[in-house]
């Protein structure tokens, strides 16, 4: 048992038992029980994560060749955790007249655990295992109402844009196998390290890179991987939509990292310019197709397109950084700020979602016009709803603001690099779309304060409400105090490049 506790596996290990638990004995437990067992397991990890953090369980633990439980590990998994935590308190009043609750929180947990998997692995196989498995657990909970045609048709595409992400990214891993004979992160970047232009297999190399870039682009949603998302986020069971929003497109930014600074860092100067290339589509793109929607989910969605765009600015500020063939101090902040984008944007968005999921139980439909007057009806809704969006927009003494303060002042600082000053327009494009956003944000803000008849007009559960609160608090307090967040972020990058 010490020993157990003493490894840096112990909470997937304690969220697999979890899993395994809620769906073995979902018929004899009642769907309270259920819920709290996920809830609990959940916080345990959290502690256990601490733990790890602090180093009274040893980090930089390796398991197999495969797993190692670094800094960086532990901040993504602290992600995706907070973000199952909130969706799971956000399920447990919406799916409370549903059947098989078990297997719901069975397989929300084990989406969560395949994250996990890949913020911690350091080869291929593992970050595809992990992949494979964020993505079946989470179309199988968005078909969770079997009779709700939305959800089925939002499953199947999930599913089918799944599948391809992950024949294409699988290609392109068989390719590198080849030429490299290893899966393992470091050694792709020991055996490619001599290729240059005139090497026979450059064009191959460059294949890989095209492949895995799209295997991922579809599971992030970047432009123009991203028509599926909206459909798939609005046909979801909303708390599934957080879920899938927050954590399954970051575990894609996670996988990001690892594959582009570590395995293919001898490449930098080909994808850093791509990268950019497809940071200024995405934001532009979501910014824009978010101000002619309706519907709130579809809304987030393109929103979260966009904010996607924001993050992608690390891969070509790192690429200029190293231009000069060692790593400098930008190269560390710009992998700092990006991870710490990730985090701002996961709490927000999950937090939205949850005040959507909150609503969806009185309130169909999610239009814009459904959320008038829904301050004079819950206040605490309301308040945090608009700490959430102005996160997103980026109000300064908001976590949001901090973020993209610092991913938009990493693109200056990369643009001084010589050769590099095309990078001041990721920031320039940075700053159009984020006011842009600043139409479809008000405006819903806008309807929530205005002096009319509520649409909504349930209570709000007190796991749901309690998320929602977790979330917000989180959002003033990384705002207010944004030190210590960006000190674990910069400690993330340094353990994630002392890798490459």
């Amino acid at each position: 048992m010490i020993q157990f506790f003493d490894s840096g596996m112990s909470p997937i290990i304690v969220l697999g038992i979890s899993a395994f638990l809620s769906a073995g004995f979902s018929f004899w437990l009642s769907n309270r029980v259920l819920a709290a067992i996920t809830v609990a397991a959940m916080l345990l990890s959290f502690v256990l994560l601490t733990l790890i953090l602090f180093n009274i369980i040893p980090l930089n633990q390796t398991y197999y060749a495969a797993l190692q439980e670094n800094t960086f590990a532990v901040i993504f998994q602290y992600i995706f955790l907070a973000v199952g935590f909130i969706a799971a308190l956000s399920a447990v009043k919406y799916i409370s007249e549903d059947r098989n609750q078990g297997e719901f929180y069975s397989l929300l947990t084990l989406s969560v655990v395949g994250m996990m998997l890949v913020a911690a692995a350091i080869d291929l196989l593992t970050i595809f295992v992990g992949l494979a498995l964020t993505a079946l657990a989470g179309a199988s909970i968005t078909a969770f109402r079997k009779k709700d045609r939305t959800a089925s048709e939002a499953a199947m595409k999930f599913y089918i844009i799944s599948a391809l992400s992950a024949g294409l990214a699988l290609y392109g891993i068989s390719l590198l196998y080849g030429l490299t004979h290893t899966l393992n992160l470091q050694g792709i970047n020991a055996s490619l390290s001599g290729m240059n232009t005139s090497s026979p297999e450059f064009p191959t190399a460059l294949l890989a890179i095209a492949l895995i870039v799209a295997g991922f682009g579809f599971e992030i949603a970047l432009v123009p991987f991203h028509m599926w998302a909206p459909d798939v986020y609005e046909g979801s069971p909303t708390p599934v939509s957080g879920l899938l929003t927050s954590g399954s497109k970051k575990v894609g930014f996670a996988a990001l990292f690892k594959v582009f600074i570590i395995a293919l860092f001898v490449f930098k100067a080909d994808w850093g310019p791509l990268f950019g290339v497809l940071a200024i589509l995405t934001m532009t793109v979501g910014n824009v197709v978010a101000l002619r929607q309706e519907n709130v989910k579809r809304m987030l969605a393109y929103s979260s397109i966009g904010q996607a765009g924001y993050m992608l600015i690390s891969f070509p500020v790192f690429s200029a950084s190293i231009s000069s063939g060692n790593f400098t101090q930008l190269s560390y902040l710009s992998i700092s700020y990006g991870i710490f984008q990730i985090l701002t944007h996961s709490i927000a968005t999950v937090g939205a979602f949850a005040v959507v999921a909150a609503m969806s139980t009185s309130v169909l439909g999610l239009e814009y016009e459904d959320f008038k007057g829904l301050f004079k009806k819950s206040r605490t809704l309301a308040i945090s709803m608009t700490l959430f969006l102005f996160s997103l927009l980026g109000i300064p003494l908001l976590a949001g603001f901090d973020s993209k303060l610092l991913i938009f002042s990493a693109a200056v600082g990369g643009s001084l690099v010589s050769g590099y000053g095309w990078l001041i327009w990721l920031a320039i494009f940075g700053i159009i779309n984020s006011a842009v956003s600043l139409i479809y944000y008000v405006r819903l803000v806008r309807n929530m304060f205005m002096d009319t008849e509520p649409h909504f007009n349930s209570t709000v559960p007190r796991s749901a409400m309690a998320g929602i609160v977790i979330a917000a608090a989180a959002t003033i307090l990384i705002g207010v105090y944004p030190g210590p967040f960006i000190s674990i972020c910069n400690q993330a990058a340094h353990a994630l490049l002392a890798g490459a």
